[in-house]
């Protein structure tokens, strides 16, 4: 696989599809059930080592649909278990899976912590995405005592982030976390100068990195989102 194609994926948060050639003209309905999902909760890009591997993802109350989509270079098994310990199945559940991809879609999902677990060694990117009304809708950042703000951090300095949450949600909280989702540093949210907007402050190393935030929403129910693209200030 080409790297230039893996590191445009995490960079600009698209979809990372590892199609053989022969898969690229049934890859339609992949693409139309994510344009479907456009709101991230769990991204995970990067290499991982043979052998088994587990992620635990929290689903809301305000999940409308959710998309599991795990893609590793040399996959061996990959399964998506609900809240009780077993396979989503039933009407609501459609698996868009091939060879080296797993994608199921789960309509209504239940609330509480989902399973990823996946098997095999090489390039992957483990995404879950969502259809709801809670969502980080903008992200970006400014220099101390600057007002231009713009879509990655500045370098070297103390920065301001600020970021827009639809769905009215009643507490937020953050952090950056790192392409394999391993939180790097707390982000201590206020509130902002309009409703659903909430600002935070930190001097960024040189990791990218995602913002993820989480918190709860107006009838309590926890939930947690990211920011897709993986950040590199300068």
């Amino acid at each position: 696989m080409d790297p230039s194609y893996f590191q445009i994926a995490e960079a600009s948060g698209g979809d990372l599809l590892m199609l053989a050639p022969w898969e690229i003209a049934d890859s339609a309905a992949l693409l139309q059930a994510s344009s479907k999902h456009p709101h991230t909760i769990f991204r995970l890009g990067g290499t991982i080592n043979p052998g088994a591997h587990e992620f635990r993802v929290p689903i809301d109350p305000a999940v409308e649909s959710v998309m599991f989509s795990i893609s590793v270079q040399c996959l061996q098994t990959a399964e998506v278990l609900d809240p009780s310990g077993q396979p989503p199945s039933g009407e609501g559940v459609t698996d868009l899976s091939n060879v080296a991809e797993r994608v199921v879609i789960v309509n209504r999902p239940a609330a509480g912590t989902w399973t990823i677990r996946a098997a095999g060694s090489g390039v992957a990117g483990v995404m879950v995405t969502a259809r709801t009304a809670v969502s980080l809708a903008n992200v970006e950042f400014a220099a101390v005592g600057s007002d231009r703000f713009r879509p990655v951090p500045v370098a070297g300095v103390d920065n301001i982030v600020r970021i827009a949450v639809a769905g009215q949600p009643a507490r937020v909280e953050g952090a950056m976390v790192n392409a394999a989702a391993k939180e790097i540093a707390p982000l201590t949210f206020a509130p902002g100068d309009a409703p659903g907007v909430y600002v935070s402050r930190f001097t960024p190393g040189s990791e990218p990195f995602r913002v993820l935030i989480r918190g709860s929403d107006s009838g309590g129910g926890r939930f947690q989102r990211v920011h897709a693209p993986l950040l590199t200030a300068r």
